[in-house]
């Protein structure tokens, strides 16, 4: 598949994938009081943080392993990951107690426990899930990829408007039906490739070695996801919950920057990491630009549409607890424009096999999520997004240079045996 038609059907993916999201998420603003929402916030930040756990842990250093192997063949490697993804309930569960435990309080307990039983559902189900539309894609079959994606949004729909509609309580609603709707899509979608013929391959590593192939990796991805879990807890404790709700009603409208991003990502990635292994800046600079000149394009055009409360902005109506504070919205987006655009140099360089420049980046700029969420009490709900950009900031200070060194030959760490890119 070629990148006429792999990015329209990675914009598809990824398009309906957070549009399901979205959905269920603008649900929550618009049904949810501020309290309610804020520890709405919390519990999504908690699920967020599993689920990425086991991704780290066992997928993501699959998915990077599998570049060895010619691009059709790496379906295969799917039945390793559904062993591999047996942790999911375990951390699922540790994260929805803590939460759990933080929010105690600040609603009523029922509520409260029902967020905790489906955010622990969606956690389980997610990593699955995001790593079976990942290696659609990194195998060339972005088109079943979007394909589950829409069966994902169908559902999402379907489950959404029923619950409703026969009285479900309705914070079951929200996360209850994006796990449903998971489900369901992932093992549609696994048994379309069980149709197919691939021929198989084994990467031939056990668990234990997955894990310290992508040790740095690990550090690199949770650490960040850690800090946004405890800066959220830390801007209910010191700003009060109803600020957090504030600002996750803020992110719901600013989401379609990362909706877009993302989806460009899921095809683009990949091939920048394969840039980033073969040291061709040539190749990294050319999906660089195509990445940056449609994200940054995109985002200046929707800025300018819902960025404020003013007459012209659809998004004043549907979710008007988002605009509650003003400038919160147009805060946000620039903080994920400036987190989307640096994407792609970390991507080379964990091409390159450089996971521990990444983690030791990433970690020390995660210090900035939490240092500004100290400073809650002042800045209210922008401390939430005050911190993403500082902590994007300080990986553009970092990522640029190491960039350059790599491509110039200031970097030097070979290709581990094994892991040579294949096409």
């Amino acid at each position: 598949m070629n990148l006429r038609t792999a990015i329209p059907a990675g914009l598809i993916d990824i398009g309906t994938t957070a549009l399901s999201s979205f959905l269920v998420q603008a649900y929550a603003v618009r049904t949810f009081d501020a309290d309610v929402l804020g520890v709405y916030a919390l519990f999504f930040s908690a699920y967020l943080l599993a689920s990425l756990t086991p991704q780290f842990l066992f997928l993501y250093p699959l998915e990077i392993s599998s570049l060895q192997f010619p691009r059709p063949q790496r379906i295969s490697l799917l039945s390793r990951s559904i062993q591999l993804v047996g942790a999911a309930p375990i951390v699922a569960a540790v994260m929805a107690t803590i939460t759990f435990l933080l929010a105690r309080g600040e609603v009523d307990t029922s509520i409260i426990l029902r967020l905790a039983l489906t955010s622990a559902a969606v956690s389980v189900t997610a990593p699955f899930y995001d790593h079976l539309k990942r290696m659609m894609h990194l195998s060339e079959q972005s088109g079943l990829a979007a394909l589950t994606a829409l069966l994902q949004l169908l559902l999402v729909v379907a489950s959404v408007a029923g619950m409703a509609w026969v009285g479900v309580d309705p914070a079951l609603i929200p996360l209850g039906s994006l796990a449903m709707a998971q489900g369901v899509a992932a093992a549609i979608g696994i048994g379309v490739i069980q149709y197919q013929q691939v021929a198989a391959v084994d990467l031939h590593l056990s668990w234990l070695q997955l894990i310290r192939s992508g040790r740095w990796l690990l550090i690199a991805g949770l650490v960040p996801a850690g800090a946004t879990f405890v800066a959220a807890a830390t801007v209910s404790r010191l700003a009060g919950v109803d600020k957090l709700g504030f600002a996750q009603a803020a992110h719901v409208a600013a989401r379609p920057v990362l909706i877009l991003a993302t989806g460009l990502a899921a095809v683009l990635g990949f091939r920048m990491m394969e840039a980033g292994a073969a040291r061709s800046r040539e190749r990294g600079s050319r999906f660089w630009r195509l990445y940056s000149l449609v994200v940054a394009g995109g985002a200046i055009v929707y800025a300018a549409l819902v960025g404020f409360d003013w007459v012209g902005n659809p998004l004043a109506a549907i979710l008007p607890r988002a605009y509650e504070v003003g400038g919160l919205v147009a805060v946000t987006i620039v903080a994920n424009v400036v987190a989307a655009l640096i994407k792609p140099p970390r991507d080379e360089l964990i091409g390159a096999r450089f996971e521990p420049r990444v983690a030791s980046i990433d970690s020390t700029a995660a210090l900035a999520i939490v240092i500004i969420a100290l400073l809650a009490e002042p800045l209210q709900a922008f401390a939430i997004p005050l911190g993403v950009l500082g902590f994007s900031l300080i990986q553009v200070a970092a990522y640029l240079p190491a960039r350059r060194a790599l491509y110039g030959g200031g970097l030097s760490s070979p290709v581990e045996p094994g892991t040579e890119v294949a096409s």
